[in-house]
């Protein structure tokens, strides 16, 4: 079937994005609200960007036409975030953190999670084996400004020690250790189910 995007609306895109792009890594983000509790949102329109700055992109909307979902509020005005890649274990919390919770009511309460201290002002998901520190590095409203490309810029990370290997200068992560949770179209995540590993061409 062909599906000429000009005849379709915004949320037929959405539909068929979300079924045809995928698996989508998952950016689950930690940010501060204004009254000091902890927001912890998912969203699988996200990827690395580039290493130098060290770079991510993510796609945020917002609640309405002129209030933006709270972790865009709160990175705007806190300008650094908690970034999680969560693992497969955590597909419940994660599909949990997306509900319409209250502004200032703590989805790590709500999901039954825990905190481990991570940086001198935001502290980091226990159950998460990988967590980027980032700050805000630029924001750039796109379209019609139903949404956000939002970049952010890693200052350091924290890898789970079983996951790590070190062969001379070289780190290794382990994947099968991290098992990490994909966004698939409609109520479907993708878990991870083994790999094939193809040596990049010279």
């Amino acid at each position: 079937m062909f599906f000429n995007f000009d005849d379709l609306t915004a949320n037929q895109r959405y539909h068929l994005i979300t079924q045809t792009v995928m698996p989508r890594p998952i950016a689950w983000i930690l940010t501060k609200n204004d009254s000091g509790n902890l927001n912890l949102a998912p969203f699988s329109y996200f990827n690395a960007l580039g290493s130098d700055p060290a770079l991510l992109v993510v796609s945020i909307g917002n609640k309405s036409a002129i209030l933006g979902k709270d972790t865009k509020v709160n990175l705007l005005r806190e300008k650094e975030c908690v970034l999680h890649i969560p693992s497969e274990e955590l597909a419940e919390a994660v599909n949990m953190s997306a509900s319409s919770f209250a502004y200032g009511e703590s989805e790590i309460t709500q999901c039954g999670l825990n905190l481990d201290p991570f940086t001198e002002t935001l502290p980091r998901v226990s159950e998460a084996k990988i967590a980027l520190h980032c700050r805000l590095y630029d924001i750039h409203p796109v379209g019609n400004s139903s949404f956000d490309a939002v970049y952010l810029e890693i200052l350091s990370m924290y890898v789970e020690n079983e996951a790590i290997s070190q062969e001379g200068n070289h780190t290794f992560v382990d994947s099968t250790n991290i098992k990490p949770l994909g966004r698939l179209g409609g109520n479907d995540f993708a878990a991870f189910g083994g790999k094939i590993t193809i040596k990049r061409p010279s």
